[in-house]
């Protein structure tokens, strides 16, 4: 496939505050093999050098940059770069994580008519352990009204975006998982591309942008949001996993109770080792 034939994506990185790794994502975007790539950076009223770090990429890379002068949050500044990009493509990326250099390139080619989008494996940095989480090739409606099993990011058209509304900026939390949801039930399964190629940052100092602090809050709209859509064993699952976010006690006959067999062990080893 030519230059010419390569459908445009584009990379789209809000951030806040984070110039120390910013210009990692950046660059990593900036090395992928696919070739036609635009990077949207959307500025969410950073006070640090970010703006003086982002003036240095717009110089040398045509990095497009866009300032919110107020902080207006996550959802609400992956909107304004979905707004704003060129591509036929997008694919989301956080500002203290990273690509593999064939990430697009690997998801381009799994990219088929019938699926809503396609994520991959990911490599989860805990600072002191790595863990690579291996998803299902393919993730359905019915998986993900048990749990995110899609992960942060994924890539995808535009018009699918725009169609479902984008990101839900009155959540506070949980806005991904929400948007696959709304994704997976217009436009059909997520695909996963057989690979590692996402690097994800889970240092537990780790400040994400928000528009809350509280982020159990999130999950909690986001299931009443989409609890019709759930059978009785997805909504207890649910309420399980609430339950286990906001540090409630869960003893062994409750998660054997709410917790589906085929979620057992993965449970299991949480409560033992986690």
């Amino acid at each position: 496939m030519n230059n010419e034939s390569k459908p445009l994506v584009t990379a789209i990185i809000p951030t806040h505050n984070r110039a120390d790794l910013l210009p990692r994502a950046i660059d990593s975007v900036l090395e992928q093999t696919w070739d036609t790539i635009e990077v949207v950076v959307v500025d969410d009223a950073s006070t640090d050098n970010t703006p003086e770090v982002l003036a240095g990429y717009k110089k040398e890379h045509s990095v497009r940059i866009i300032r919110n002068e107020n902080s207006k949050g996550a959802a609400a500044s992956r909107n304004i770069a979905i707004e704003h990009a060129a591509g036929e493509f997008i694919a989301g990326l956080d500002d203290d994580d990273y690509w593999r250099p064939k990430r697009i390139e690997l998801m381009m080619e799994e990219f088929e008519e019938g699926y809503s989008a396609v994520c991959s494996n990911d490599r989860m940095d805990f600072g002191e352990k790595e863990i690579v989480w291996k998803k299902k090739p393919v993730i359905t409606l019915n998986d993900l009204l048990f749990y995110n099993q899609v992960g942060n990011q994924v890539l995808t058209k535009k018009e699918y975006l725009l169609a479902v509304g984008g990101y839900d900026e009155s959540l506070p939390s949980a806005q991904d998982y929400d948007l696959w949801i709304r994704l997976v039930h217009d436009f059909g399964p997520i695909k996963t591309a057989p690979h590692t190629l996402q690097v994800v940052n889970m240092e537990p100092e780790r400040d994400r942008i928000s528009t809350s602090g509280d982020e159990t809050t999130g999950y909690h709209v986001c299931f009443e949001k989409h609890k019709e859509k759930m059978n009785e064993a997805q909504k207890k699952y649910q309420n399980y996993r609430i339950k286990l976010a906001e540090g409630e006690p869960v003893g062994w006959f409750e998660m054997f109770r709410s917790v589906p067999r085929g979620l057992r062990l993965k449970e299991i080893t949480r409560k033992l080792f986690l």
